[in-house]
Formats: structure tokens, C-alpha cells, sequence
């Protein structure tokens, strides 16, 4: 993805062995490890939750199998933001909201 602008962020603050971590910055219309672009897969992926198979996809929307099977597997393989649990390990320039889901009007808390 040659046109995409990529930022590259190192935080001043240090870890546990004086180390600063270092995060890429990406547009949010990219998915994750640069695979394609939301508006591109969005209408694949809306099918795969009604059993489309992989060669459908293909043959609809390009690409091959193999790209449309990995892309649905990679999905619910990371989070793009991570849970800190101590308040005292945040750096103190930064600032995160967490967004509460409701189940049958109680909140809905995930399990780990």
C-alpha cells in the first residue's frame, strides 16, 4: 500500500527496563499488517456471516482463497488497543475512553 501515509510515535516515557516503546500510527480505514483497505472488504466480509464460500468471494470480489480466509481469520486475532490495568503505568499524556456495550440492558463485561 504505497499511498498510505504511516507514522511511526515513540513515547518519552520509559518500561520497567528503561526501554520506550514505539507504536505505528495508521489511517483507520487500514486493516491491521497494511492487508487491504476497509472499503474494499467490507462488502466480502459482510457475506462470509451468511456461509458465501471463500471461491465465491474470490471470484466476485478478486483477490484468491487463501487472501479472503486469512483476512476473516485475522479479525478477531488482535486488539488495536491494548487494556492497561494499573492507572499508575499509563503515561500521563495519554488519554483513552472505553466504549461499554449493553446486553439486555446490563452492561456487558468481556471475560479473558
Amino acid at each position: 500500500m504505497p499511498d498510505v501515509t504511516v507514522r511511526r510515535i515513540k513515547l518519552k516515557a520509559q518500561d520497567a527496563q528503561g526501554r520506550q516503546q514505539a507504536f505505528t500510527i495508521a489511517p483507520s480505514a487500514v486493516l491491521p499488517y497494511m492487508t487491504g483497505e476497509t472499503d474494499e472488504v467490507e462488502k466480502a466480509l459482510f457475506l462470509r456471516r451468511f456461509g458465501v464460500p471463500f471461491w465465491a468471494l474470490a471470484y466476485v470480489f478478486g483477490r484468491d482463497e487463501q487472501y479472503w480466509y486469512r483476512l476473516e481469520g485475522q479479525m478477531g486475532r488482535y486488539d488495536i488497543v491494548g487494556t492497561v490495568k494499573d492507572a499508575a503505568q499509563l503515561p500521563e499524556h495519554l488519554l483513552a475512553d472505553e466504549k461499554h456495550t449493553r446486553f439486555n440492558g446490563d452492561k456487558a463485561v468481556p471475560r479473558k
